[in-house]
């Protein structure tokens, strides 16, 4: 994944080297370079190698080179893939043997380049109990999934060591909703290069959340619905899939819909984040979502299944949460699905794209497991942790909140023997005092890494903590690590400056230990302003040093640029694929 991120700035790279760079395109590379190690760490190696490369002598290419290379475009050698996953053209104009030598030094550079980032690796602090999910007694819609249901046996607890993957801040794709405040238009742009991928129906209100199937096919978002009141749930496919048979393992292209087809998914009503999760299955066939407000009030699931293009309604409770899915599930997809009530709980429901069946009533009556107590459980990417709410909750309109002793933990998950549990939990926070009041909902997500995580737009209702009182503060965003047995404190919340001043941060993505992409609401000045937002990728410093900061796209551009997204195309081949 890191790699088809990096393609676009490596052919800068070598264009530079040979002077090939325009002034818009050197302005480009610069601005990357200063957010990116990995990418510093090339241009270094790429420049020792040019240097080596210099002396030697030059071969002539081969007579049948050019027949060789159209054998193999011919052959199939490019599938339809998402095209920021292309491999990219490099060293065209190299010929023979010193082709054939830039092209291993550049393999090597690759291979052997990882960003810097720094982790905090420590031991946990003493656990709280464990939240035990035991097998339901009465899994009648449903069969119970098999007596792993893992595909291996995740890591047991948060004080286990995060073992650091290589990873890139560079984003995917990212939503961009521009132009005149009574002519304005919602493109997907590719995000090295900031170019449209995708032209979408340009909604009533500016996009507030956003996720990318793991397939790279479909990027789900929501957005706001002008002066209604309302939010909009909605999905556009934006690439073709892999072809069947494919040697990585990806999903087929089976969809009915074309790429650019825009599906307005449903209404909802706007309320806590828990209204926001938008949750892929690992295998993209499925989107969870929870609908506030609908026809019968309330809150229910929908899945939108992407193999037919439809959605469905997965509850019908008027009080369902949709959380995540379990990665490396064999044989479906299993959801958690969360009930409100004054104590809350989590069912982890068994969903096939072959039985569809009708929106449950008793979400319970359906689980193959079930915790009582927690709330809402998001899984991290390997399936190994998860973050999840206990507290009591209390039904105001549609929605649900937490009113007493609301707070969000960490636990490790284990399967085994048919069994699940939340192990060594401990409070998300480390250093608040979590009493009758305390957190009434906030906005969680993971890391790709699986250790790292943010938290914000957190609603503390308990006595202020901290110097002056203001902590937790809901407009401050805070940055942990799982293996940090401090849990969140005041430390760790990003410099203030990060985010300009006034402005509310809607959406974060965390895709390395040590950066952040926030998605920051500018003021508006006037009824005749078009919305704007800041799309911000954040280096996060510890101690005296400051964070670094770098607007997306770069050049000053005015508009509202995010949310951004990532694909787990990787996560997806290592957990599901063969």
């Amino acid at each position: 994944m890191s790699m088809s991120r990096h393609q676009h700035f490596e052919e800068l790279i070598s264009a530079s080297l040979a002077g090939d760079l325009s002034d818009a395109e050197r302005t480009q590379l610069d601005a990357h370079l200063d957010s990116c190690p990995a990418c510093r760490a090339t241009l270094a190696s790429f420049a020792d190698q040019r240097r080596i490369m210099a002396g030697l002598r030059h071969v002539a290419a081969p007579r049948d080179l050019g027949a060789r290379v159209r054998a193999g475009v011919e052959g199939g050698a490019f599938a339809p893939v998402p095209w920021w996953r292309r491999p990219a053209v490099m060293f065209g104009g190299l010929g023979g043997g010193l082709a054939a030598a830039a092209g291993v030094l550049l393999a090597l550079v690759i291979l052997n380049t990882a960003p810097d980032d720094s982790q905090v690796g420590v031991s946990s602090g003493s656990p709280l109990p464990s939240v035990s999910l035991a097998a339901s007694s009465s899994p009648a819609q449903t069969p119970a999934p098999s007596a792993t249901p893992f595909a291996s046996e995740p890591a047991a607890s948060p004080s286990a060591s995060a073992a650091p993957i290589e990873a890139s801040p560079e984003l995917d794709v990212y939503l961009a909703y521009t132009g005149p405040f009574d002519n304005l238009a919602l493109t997907v742009r590719h995000g090295p290069t900031g170019e449209t991928i995708a032209e979408v129906d340009t909604p009533l209100g500016p996009p507030v959340a956003a996720e990318l199937s793991p397939d790279g096919q479909w990027l789900a978002y929501i957005t706001e619905i002008g002066q209604r009141g309302l939010n909009d749930v909605r999905v556009t496919r934006i690439a073709e899939g892999i072809p069947s048979g494919d040697p990585d393992g990806a999903p087929p292209s089976d969809s009915p819909l074309d790429v650019g087809t825009t599906v307005v998914l449903g209404e909802s009503a706007p309320g806590s984040p828990f209204l926001e999760v938008l949750s892929w299955s690992p295998d993209s066939s499925f989107l969870a979502y929870t609908i506030a407000g609908g026809p019968d009030g309330g809150t229910d699931v929908w899945l939108f299944e992407a193999a037919v293009g439809e959605e469905r309604q997965l509850t019908d409770t008027g009080s369902a949460y949709a959380g995540s899915w379990l990665p490396g599930v064999t044989g479906g997809a299993m959801l958690w699905v969360s009930v409100a009530a004054e104590t809350p709980a989590s069912h982890l429901i068994e969903v096939r794209v072959d039985s569809p069946t009708p929106a449950l009533s008793d979400p319970a009556a359906a689980a193959a497991y079930s915790a009582d107590g927690a709330f809402q459980p998001l899984v991290s990417p390997d399936g190994s942790l998860a973050i999840y709410w206990q507290g009591v909750m209390q039904r105001s309109g549609d929605e649900w909140a937490f009113v007493e002793g609301g707070a969000p933990y960490i636990g490790g998950m284990v399967g085994f023997d048919g069994a699940f549990e939340f192990t060594d939990s401990r409070p998300l926070f480390g250093d608040v005092t979590i009493d009758r009041d305390a957190f009434t909902s906030a906005a969680i997500v993971w890391g790709a890494d699986s250790d790292a995580y943010a938290v914000w737009d957190a609603e503390w209702t308990g006595i202020p903590q901290g110097a002056g009182g203001e902590y937790p503060n809901i407009n401050r965003v805070y940055f942990g690590h799982a293996t940090d047995s401090r849990g969140l404190t005041a430390v760790h919340a990003i410099d203030e400056t990060d985010v300009r001043e006034g402005a509310v941060v809607v959406d974060v993505k965390v895709p390395t230990g040590r950066h952040l992409l926030i998605t920051a609401r500018n003021p508006v000045g006037g009824i005749m302003e078009a919305p704007t937002a800041d799309l911000l990728l954040v280096t996060r410093n510890t101690g005296d040093v400051p964070d670094e900061v770098f607007p997306l796209p770069g050049g000053g551009q005015v508009g509202w640029f995010g949310p951004a997204a990532y694909d787990a195309f990787d996560v997806y081949r290592e957990t599901i694929a063969p």
